[in-house]
């Protein structure tokens, strides 16, 4: 083809203004919430873990080796993340209160894109199934949430919605015809009669990924991809998976991928030498299945093999979400949308594995709080590593700066995009995380994470950061360093050459919770 000088002018022109409007596209969004999910994971050190996906992942974009929950439990620490709000600004603390009602005002990421032009849709676990508003908080989804249960693996549907042993589905269905012969009625009571009796805490079958939950939740992800890139529309597309919680349920595969013989206990299996009793808890979510035993109380270990037994389930069900996870990279890379898709992944909380003899979360220690955080795509340089302290509240403000999506108002996080492009003279203001977890009604304990140390000071008197700190009674100090005593094995408060740095993180995490009062109470405009 020929073209004229005057066409020769301008083909420049027009080949500029054709990449900035491509640049200037709407990033899309997808956004991996993993239940459970702490740092085990190749990326951040485990080189014994089959995460190649995550991995992948991290290879692709950034990781955050000291990021930080809000609240080590799902309810609260979700509802943060999804409203860029601590837990004393959602008054989400438990698994029961709907944000929706105990702050009216605050707005989720979602629901705001939405008024942006994006379509918002979200499958699994999103938010605390438990404590979100109809439709797994309707407002957030343009198109509405599904939790799928179309099993078409030839072993049927798992009995309720999570076994596929053979054995235990049997032993289900009858424990559920005995429950209606004794007049037990509603799912619920049926449900609860037939639990107090099986439960267990591991399942390993050979049967295809779509065969549990997990599977399913891929392959409505997928098909949502293909709808959504038809649309044309931008969009943040939400997916929740439900591994590794309890029950840790995987395809046998993936515990095949390990040998039990080799897997190491936690290195600190004991009560840290001065830590305050209310530090810990009897880890009464494990102690619900039936193989295990009900009367442990704080400081009780489990036998050696069932911990062997549940750290394998725990690592298969990392590795079998890992292949979810590849799934959906490997079909954002098929439909060509690599380039312009924002992909964030992220545990909720962490998850304790028999150190310090805890199970589960529910604390303020560091196995508790502490999650794999992932970021990839436009704006974000490959084979980042960030090891400053950063929060989950901190998501909300980052994938909008990236996204190009202004806030919509005051949120508690921080924009991490300076501390992921490639311009090394960008960076934030950001030197401590803060985490909480309560014990009862009464008791708050805040804790500060510094990049080598963390203060957690426990306050009673029902004291929250919305209240005057001087009306609280302090029940507990700890203050561990990471640098010395990576376990958590001694708690410092007390000893006189920590005095110092003691008073430090005291003065920072005064003035957070202070800070905290004059916003929330209003006194600080």
């Amino acid at each position: 083809m020929k073209y004229t000088n005057c066409q020769r002018l301008l083909l420049p022109l027009l080949l500029i203004l054709s990449l900035s409007t491509l640049s200037a596209q709407p990033r899309n969004i997808l956004f991996i919430a993993v239940d459970d999910l702490k740092p085990l994971l190749g990326a951040y050190g485990c080189d014994y873990m089959h995460t190649p996906n995550m991995d992948r992942l991290a290879r692709m974009g950034a990781s955050f080796l000291n990021a930080q929950v809000q609240q080590a439990v799902c309810g609260p620490s979700r509802a943060s993340i999804m409203t860029g709000a601590y837990p004393d600004r959602t008054r989400v603390w438990d698994l029961h209160t709907d944000f929706r009602k105990s702050a009216p005002e605050l707005i989720s990421m979602p629901e705001y894109l939405i008024s942006q032009g994006y379509t918002s849709t979200g499958i699994g676990k999103i938010y605390h199934k438990g404590s979100s508003s109809p439709g797994h908080d309707g407002k957030s989804w343009s198109i509405p949430h599904v939790i799928p249960d179309n099993y078409e693996s030839p072993d049927g549907r798992p009995a309720l919605n999570t076994y596929q042993d053979k054995k235990v589905k049997k032993q289900i269905r009858q424990l559920t015809a005995e429950a209606k012969v004794a007049g037990i009625k509603g799912n619920g009571k049926i449900r609860s009669h037939v639990l107090e009796r099986i439960k267990p805490s591991t399942e390993a079958t050979d049967v295809p990924d779509n065969a549990y939950q997990d599977g399913l939740y891929t392959e409505e992800a997928i098909r949502r991809l293909q709808s959504l890139q038809a649309a044309g529309d931008p969009f943040f597309l939400a997916v929740g998976f439900q591994r590794p919680h309890l029950p840790f349920v995987a395809p046998k595969k993936y515990w095949d991928l390990y040998d039990r013989e080799d897997i190491e206990l936690a290195a600190f299996r004991q009560l840290a030498e001065g830590t305050p009793k209310i530090a810990y808890h009897s880890f009464g979510e494990l102690r619900s299945y039936t193989d295990i035993d009900n009367d442990l109380g704080v400081g009780d270990e489990l036998p050696v093999a069932k911990q062997k037994e549940l750290i394998h389930g725990y690592m298969a069900c990392v590795s079998y979400i890992d292949a979810q996870v590849g799934k959906l990279l490997d079909a954002l890379e098929a439909l060509s949308m690599l380039d312009n898709t924002l992909i964030v992944l992220w545990g909720d909380h962490g998850f304790h594995l028999g150190d310090h003899t805890l199970w589960c979360k529910h604390s303020n220690f560091e196995q508790a709080t502490r999650i794999p955080l992932l970021f990839a795509g436009p704006g974000v340089a490959a084979g980042t590593v960030v090891r400053a302290p950063i929060e989950l509240v901190d998501v909300f403000p980052t994938l909008f700066d990236l996204a190009g999506v202004d806030l919509p108002a005051r949120v508690d996080g921080k924009s991490l995009a300076p501390l992921m492009d490639s311009d090394p003279g960008t960076t934030v203001e950001k030197d401590y995380a803060i985490s909480q977890y309560h014990r009862g009604k009464k008791v708050m304990g805040y804790s500060l994470r510094t990049e080598r140390y963390r203060l957690t000071q426990w306050y009673d008197n029902s004291y929250r950061s919305f209240k005057p700190l001087g009306n609280s009674k302090l029940v507990g100090v700890e203050l561990y360093d990471y640098e010395t005593d990576p376990n958590e094995r001694r708690n410092l408060a007390d000893l006189a050459n920590y005095r110092e740095i003691k008073k430090e993180l005291e003065q920072k995490l005064a003035t957070h919770l202070q800070q905290q009062y004059q916003t929330l109470s209003g006194k600080g405009h």
